[in-house]
């Protein structure tokens, strides 16, 4: 699978319009394959740095196929393809994000605040991929300040975006709260200076959430819990801080 993608990326650069239409369609082909949706490539062939790598690494223009090929995954209406593509563009950023893939962040928010509902989705399974396994210090400081603003508004958005959309902005939130926990033992002086700024919104939506109550209506009683049970989730870990 590693061999086919790797020949099917190399021919997408190739000078012969018919020679390069076939290979596109190849990594079509290979992108649905639940075996692979690249997340093999990334792992196996990507950076010496993964654990994983065997090579060969690819040159600079194949990644760049590779990264744009993986972001355009984020708005396929199967939602298999996104999470995929979700996965291998988390995995690329951790390598590549912001030297060799500058814009990438940019292209996330722009999503969020006016992309289909499939792209919303698909960047926030990235950035809840990015969050919980590969963000570091110097990534989390970059990202959160134009990211929170975006999933606040998401969170309120009640008839735009599902209660599970909802929720998971609560979730990626979450998760923000988990790495100033565990960076508050070695900067607590950095702690209060994040938080100030954006806590009192969040708490105050949270509060207006979980005063609503549906009634008669037993599906949206249940994702309405749901979204409240994700807030007390939040509520729990704030107390470390």
């Amino acid at each position: 699978m590693d061999k086919a993608a790797y020949e099917a990326l190399s021919l997408v650069l190739s000078s012969d319009p018919n020679v390069r239409l076939a290979a596109e369609a190849r990594l079509k082909e290979l992108e649905k394959l639940p075996a692979i949706n690249l997340k093999n490539y990334i792992e196996t062939h990507w950076s010496p740095s993964n654990s994983k790598f065997i090579g060969p690494e690819p040159n600079f223009e194949i990644k760049a196929v590779v990264r744009e090929l993986a972001f355009n995954g984020l708005s396929d209406p199967s939602s298999k393809i996104r999470v995929a593509s979700a996965y291998v563009v988390s995995k690329i950023a951790n390598n590549d994000w912001p030297e060799y893939w500058p814009n990438l962040l940019d292209l996330l928010v722009s999503q969020l605040k006016s992309g289909s509902p499939y792209q919303v989705h698909g960047s926030m399974r990235v950035l809840n991929e990015f969050f919980t396994n590969d963000i570091t210090e110097q990534q989390f400081s970059q990202v959160t300040p134009l990211l929170l603003p975006e999933l606040s508004r998401i969170l309120q958005s009640e008839g735009i975006h599902s209660y599970k959309t909802r929720g998971r902005a609560i979730t990626i939130f979450k998760q923000c709260i988990e790495i100033l926990v565990m960076l508050k033992e070695e900067h607590p002086e950095a702690i209060e200076p994040f938080l100030k700024p954006i806590l009192p919104e969040w708490l105050q939506v949270f509060s207006n959430i979980l005063k609503k109550r549906t009634i008669d209506n037993e599906e949206i009683e249940n994702e309405e819990y749901g979204l409240k049970l994700e807030i007390v989730k939040v509520k729990e870990i704030t107390f470390l801080l």
